[in-house]
């Protein structure tokens, strides 16, 4: 290096070595991965309890009763009886009620179009229409009515909403399939008595329906499929085992498959 460089590389070199002589100056144990660390915070230490806490032992009622569940008494719990809500006797239909009803709606001229020469009743409830007050002094004026059936002529659900036995409105629910009431179940199992896969079997046996959906298929559908379809059980009263079994398709008025169930 020439003599005019040496002052140069002096001046350079100092700054670097007073840094890395100043960075080792710190305490090692004072720092950490992001700098230096806090000291710590003292705890105050406690002491134990004389006594160890006891262990809160889970009991259940004594109710055996077939069907029911085991539950647990938990000290401080209010009363099952107090948790029971009287129903409200505004919002339930007497049969008295829902027979008028329908014998309202039934008489309709635009009920009859829509539900055609075969239907079936399915539920009615109390509803409340839009924008009105449901509560208080006027919540007796806002109650309506509200019939659902369900057409197999037209294979469509109905719906029929009512004020003091007083027709509002009908219309067709397209897609909609309410759950199977009395005279889908009463009509089916009718059918079913009357083929002859199970005449002379199910005579003396208490039939059963639970509605069910065929499933679209591949290449074919399964029968019944679109239809207003009911699973009929026969059985040795309300909780035996199923004997005989048909699927009845409402729609077309017909058993599709009916058959014995295999012994268990």
């Amino acid at each position: 290096m020439s003599n005019m460089m040496k002052p140069y590389a002096k001046w350079i070199t100092l700054p670097w070595m007073l840094a890395l002589f100043t960075g080792c100056t710190l305490d090692a144990g004072s720092r950490g991965p992001f700098g230096p660390e806090d000291p710590e915070t003292a705890i105050p230490k406690q002491a134990l309890p004389s006594q160890v806490p006891m262990r809160h032992a889970l009991a259940f009622t004594a109710d055996e009763t077939p069907g029911r569940h085991l539950k647990p008494t938990m000290a401080g719990a209010v009363a099952e009886t107090a948790l029971k809500r009287s129903p409200n006797p505004s919002a339930i239909l007497s049969p008295v009620e829902i027979a008028a009803l329908r014998k309202a709606a039934e008489s309709d001229p635009r009920v009859s179009a829509l539900l055609g020469d075969r239907w079936g009743f399915i539920e009615a409830d109390r509803s409340t229409p839009e924008g009105k007050v449901s509560f208080g002094c006027c919540r007796d004026e806002a109650r309506i009515a509200r019939l659902t059936y369900f057409s197999y002529s037209r294979n469509v659900a109905v719906e029929v909403r009512l004020k003091e036995q007083r027709v509002i409105d009908a219309a067709r629910r397209d897609g909609y399939l309410p759950p199977e009431g009395p005279q889908d179940i009463e009509r089916g199992i009718a059918l079913a008595r009357a083929d002859s896969r199970l005449a002379g079997h199910v005579q003396s046996l208490q039939g059963h329906g639970l509605l069910m959906q065929p499933d679209i298929g591949l290449f074919k559908n399964d029968p019944g499929y679109g239809h207003r379809t009911i699973w009929i059980t026969f059985s040795q009263g309300q909780d035996g085992d199923p004997k005989f079994w048909a699927v009845v398709d409402l729609t077309d008025d017909r058993v599709l498959e009916a058959g014995q169930e295999p012994p268990r």
